[in-house]
């Protein structure tokens, strides 16, 4: 069966909700936002790559005891490469890796960037939809790898984002994507 086309270049945006981890703190997600380009290239019967070029505003949240909630908020671009595996026309599983480059970071309002280890990076895994107008929709958790705090031997923490994204295709670059069953 024929299928819309599996490559292009496309835009995408969403909200996520992004936290760190630790086992020697507490920390809570906080809001955020995800925009950028992304080109899925059609790589054989069910499958596609998926690079990604995007901005991440994303950060965390501290309780810090007897004092006030700490908020860090981050500026990160962000190249995520995803696998897709297609079970049907629309419906597909995406694992993949992710980097991320420090832009800025601000706790409490107050310049941080110094603090925040400037490279992160980790992995991804979530499901999608890609329609045959163009529209993708995907859903994906991301799981950091590295201490995001410079000079920390104790906290150890790492990145976590859970993101919602909706992408248009804008170029298509081939006319057909054949998924064998």
């Amino acid at each position: 069966a024929q299928y819309p086309s599996a490559s292009g270049l496309g835009i995408t945006a969403g909200p996520q909700a992004s936290f760190w981890h630790s086992a020697a703190a507490i920390y809570r997600p906080v809001p955020g936002a995800v925009a950028g380009l992304y080109v899925p290239i059609g790589i054989g019967n069910r499958w596609e790559i998926q690079p990604e070029l995007l901005l991440s505003m994303d950060g965390t949240a501290r309780d810090i005891p007897d004092g006030p909630q700490r908020i860090l908020r981050t500026f990160h671009a962000a190249l995520p490469v995803n696998l897709k595996l297609f079970l049907g026309r629309t419906f597909n599983l995406q694992a993949g890796a992710w980097g991320g480059y420090l832009l800025h970071a601000r706790m409490d309002g107050n310049e941080a960037t110094s603090t925040i280890s400037t490279l992160d990076m980790g992995v991804c895994a979530g499901i999608g939809i890609g329609t045959g107008s163009g529209v993708d929709l995907t859903l994906r958790y991301c799981n950091g790898l590295a201490n995001t705090l410079k000079d920390d031997h104790a906290l150890l923490p790492s990145s976590r984002m859970l993101v919602a994204t909706v992408g248009k295709r804008l170029v298509q670059f081939r006319n057909t994507r054949s998924h064998g069953h």
